[in-house]
This record gives structure tokens, C-alpha cells and sequence, in this order.
């Protein structure tokens, strides 16, 4: 079974998080697929199908499990199938679905100059699960002290919420603090599976800028340099924080794989609408 080696959320051409994908045309088993993911190794390798011209069946597997939804691979898939000449542009554009176990989202494909620009997806319908108020035993997970956690100029306490899968989202004071924390990923595991969430989702503010790390040892990934349903998450709390509806997000700085997720949040007739964006580099297929 073949698979493509792709960078999603790449910047200025480096960084990226990698992502397997695989293009199939018959059903393959759980274990097949979770088989493949596990001999891939990376953080999530996907599985498409084709349903017709513009929709597309996707299933996403860590090394370890199986996942809802994923934004990384998300984007490399379609920057994959744009490659290859298997979706077609209209006017610079391609508009199709990915179906996903969080159900049908929206997915589009922009050109510049005939080539592809960015990858961007709908995510599904942002849902909060409250605040986590154990300040200290997140503290200890991060092997940081308790009044690390917090932005400097916003009051915001951790929180949990899911655009497609549920991260804890942790404020952390600086971008100095974020980037040189040690984190114990046995308590974070711990503590994300108490709280029923995939992860930790950190964050940070510097002169306007927006910085993240991620950290979801409990699904087989200690730290990944982008990802796409965490940002997802955090632009909407963002949003309803009254801090910014649009953003370019930066993550994998404190792992010297700097990469670039734009995020947007829409509020529209008491829903909002989600979408993560970001360009992807080929790197092989073997």
C-alpha cells in the first residue's frame, strides 16, 4: 500500500507538520488502515476515497488510534489530490466536502498563477465543555508555576472546547515562558484523559502575534509542529473573547519547525462558522 509524505501549514517553505496520505479505490479494515498508520509513523496519516467529483471520504489514524477529524492532514490531503490533477479548478478555485466522522465540511482549494496556494477547511460546530480550574495540577503537568497561566493582558482561564476533537486550551503568560517549557507528558496524559479531552492546547500573545504549542501524548503524540483542529478551537475562543475574529497562528517555534495556520472565525446567526488554512510541500511517495 502506497503512501505520499506531505508538510501541511509549511512557512516560507519549511516547517510543516508531516502527514501520511493514502489514496484508496477499495474498503479497507480498521486494522489495514491503522496497520499502515502505525508503519508511516506520523502524527496522523490519512485515508481518502473518492465519492465523486467533489466529495471525498476521509479517515484519519494516529500510530496509536483512530481520530475524528484532523486539520493537518486535512489540508495535505487535498494539496495531495490538487497535485496529482485528480480535483479540477474552476476560476482559481476548487469547492468540494470531506466526509469525516464529524460529518460532511467544507473544503476549498486556491490557485495563484495555476499553482496551489493554500488549503482551507470548515471545521465542525465549535461546542464548549468549561473551564479547568485545577490550575495546579496543570502547572505541575508543564512543570510551571501556577501564575504562568494566564495571557498578560486578558483574562482567560483554561477552557475546553472542540472544533472536531475537544483540547484543553491553556494560556500561558509569555512567549518566552511557552517556548521553554518542559512538559511531563505522563501527567498530561493523565489529566487529558480525566477531562476527556485528545490534549493540551498552549497559547500565548506577543506584540499581536499569537503563538501556540501542542502537546497529546495520550493519542501517541508527545508535540507536533501545527495543527489544525487545536487552532481551529482557539480562534473561536478568541472570538467570543472579543481578542480577534482572523489570525495567523504561529506553532512549532519552541521545536525549530516554525509553521503558519491561518485561522478565521465567522459568527453567523448564532452559529459559527470555523475555518484553518495553510499551504503544504510535497516531500515524497513511496
Amino acid at each position: 500500500m502506497k503512501h505520499a509524505h506531505l508538510k501541511a501549514f509549511t512557512y516560507k517553505g519549511k516547517g510543516g507538520n508531516s502527514a501520511g496520505v493514502v489514496l484508496i479505490k477499495d474498503n479497507l479494515s480498521d486494522d489495514q488502515m491503522q496497520k499502515k498508520a502505525t508503519e508511516v509513523g506520523f502524527s496522523e496519516t490519512a485515508f481518502v476515497k473518492k465519492i465523486n467529483g467533489n466529495k471525498f471520504h476521509i479517515r484519519f489514524f494516529t500510530p496509536k488510534c483512530e481520530v475524528d477529524l484532523c486539520g493537518h492532514a486535512t489540508i495535505a490531503s487535498f494539496y495531495y489530490l490538487a497535485t496529482n490533477n485528480l480535483i479540477e479548478a474552476h476560476d482559481g478555485k476548487w469547492s468540494g466536502l470531506q466526509t469525516t466522522k464529524v460529518g460532511n465540511l467544507n473544503i476549498e482549494v486556491n490557485y495563484l498563477k495555476n499553482k496551489i496556494d493554500m488549503v482551507c477547511m470548515q471545521q465542525s460546530q465549535p461546542e464548549e465543555f468549561g473551564e479547568v480550574l485545577d490550575f495546579k495540577a496543570i502547572g505541575d503537568s508543564l512543570n510551571i508555576p501556577e501564575e504562568y497561566i494566564r495571557l498578560k493582558d486578558y483574562k482567560i482561564n483554561p477552557r475546553i472546547i472542540s472544533t472536531g476533537l475537544k483540547d484543553i486550551l491553556i494560556p500561558i503568560k509569555s512567549r518566552e515562558i511557552l517556548n521553554n517549557i518542559k512538559p511531563d507528558f505522563d501527567k498530561i496524559s493523565h489529566l487529558s484523559l480525566l477531562n476527556q479531552s485528545v490534549g493540551y492546547h498552549l497559547y500565548t500573545i506577543d506584540q499581536g502575534k499569537i503563538y501556540t504549542r501542542n502537546f497529546a501524548p495520550q493519542v501517541g503524540i508527545n508535540e507536533e509542529c501545527a495543527t489544525g483542529t487545536s487552532n481551529g478551537a482557539l480562534i473561536y475562543l478568541l472570538s467570543t473573547e472579543g481578542i480577534t475574529d482572523e489570525a495567523d497562528i504561529f506553532q512549532g517555534e519552541a521545536m525549530g519547525q516554525t509553521s503558519l495556520i491561518h485561522s478565521k472565525a465567522v459568527h453567523l446567526m448564532n452559529k459559527y462558522i470555523i475555518k484553518v488554512g495553510g499551504k503544504a510541500t510535497l516531500i515524497n511517495e513511496q
